[in-house]
């Protein structure tokens, strides 16, 4: 019975053996273990606004710490990274709204604590140079729903060229008879405008002209009045073929012409003589009197009349007969000559008449 006893004894420490010597080895790697990792995990305190959250990690970022913490945030910044007693104390800066209008635009740009205007309008893309106008003051700090006015204001410079009119000068010359006067032609000039415009949020608001350069001098015209004064006289002083007087002597120019008249006109005439009846007005037949178309010439329209080749000078005369020529010729006129002789003279040729009254 000890025999026996004893076999089982020594075959159940035979057993036994190998198992025990297993936990051993178990128990000396999970120890190794535990004292390799434990040299590894890294420790975090996230502090964000007034959340503070501890992460522990195998990974040394703290991004990838930030990011375990689960922090909802749209956009931050890393204040500051302290390393205490093992531990990595990450403090973070909290994003905010803050909009930007220019002209009619609203712009929403997220923003940091300790910002200032200038850092979120480099953010939003605005470029600010001296010109522009920014309220509040750049170097403001921005807070949650600030409202950022930005004008932005630039000065463009450039040039045109435009034309320079011509004015008319006015002289006065006794080379030309008082009455008449020429006229020189001009010529416009042409200069260069230099300018600058100042926009504002993309549209032109003033316009200053900075200097102008002529490119080419304008031309003025000349107007030139006579001043010569003609010796005047009268048709009383003319050897005329009328017999007939004005109420008051006519003023004729040195070339014969009158100097005040209603109406000139050049039209042909044909001389005629005495037919044994008086004019269709009444009145007997006379150098002076003389027939028209009476729908063009009204009788008892006086006038001054003289050959247009300057042979003849008719003289003062006065419209009292009807000539058959009006159904052919209605705008020509008949002149009474005292004699055939002087009628076959004169003929028919063109004439100067002067409508005086």
């Amino acid at each position: 019975m000890l025999k026996s006893l004893k076999n089982i004894s020594k075959n159940t420490i035979a057993f036994m053996r190998p198992r025990v010597l297993l936990c051993i080895v178990l128990a000396v790697a999970f120890a190794f273990s535990a004292f390799m990792f434990s040299g590894q995990i890294n420790t975090f305190q996230i502090n964000y606004g007034s959340e503070s959250r501890v992460i522990s990690s195998l990974s040394s970022s703290v991004e990838n710490a930030i990011k375990c913490a689960g922090i909802e945030v749209d956009n931050y910044k890393i204040d500051s990274t302290v390393k205490v007693k093992g531990k990595t104390i990450v403090s973070l800066l909290k994003a905010f709204s803050v909009f930007v209008t220019s002209g009619d635009k609203l712009i929403e740009v997220p923003a940091l604590e300790n910002d200032t205007v200038k850092t979120v309008l480099d953010n939003a893309g605005f470029t600010v140079d001296e010109y522009d106008m920014v309220e509040p003051a750049l170097e403001s700090t921005v807070i949650k729903d600030t409202y950022i006015d930005y004008v932005n204001v630039d000065y463009v410079t450039g040039s045109y060229n435009q034309s320079v009119p011509h004015s008319v000068e006015t002289v006065y010359s006794d080379a030309l008879d008082v009455g008449k006067n020429t006229t020189t032609p001009g010529k416009d000039g042409l200069e260069q405008v230099n300018y600058t415009q100042k926009i504002v949020n993309g549209e032109i608001v003033e316009t200053t002209v900075d200097s102008r350069v002529v490119l080419l001098s304008a031309q003025n015209a000349v107007k030139t009045i006579g001043t010569h004064h003609v010796a005047v006289k009268t048709s009383a002083q003319v050897n005329a073929i009328s017999q007939l007087t004005p109420d008051s002597a006519i003023e004729l120019d040195e070339n014969g012409n009158p100097i005040n008249y209603k109406k000139h006109v050049t039209v042909q005439a044909t001389a005629y003589t005495y037919t044994g009846h008086n004019c269709s007005t009444g009145v007997s037949p006379k150098p002076g009197y003389i027939a028209v178309n009476p729908k063009i010439i009204p009788y008892g329209t006086k006038m001054y009349i003289k050959s247009s080749d300057g042979k003849y000078t008719y003289g003062y005369a006065i419209a009292a007969d009807t000539g058959g020529f009006i159904k052919t010729r209605p705008t020509n006129v008949d002149l009474f000559f005292p004699t055939v002789s002087s009628m076959n003279n004169f003929g028919r040729r063109n004439v100067e008449i002067y409508i005086i009254g």
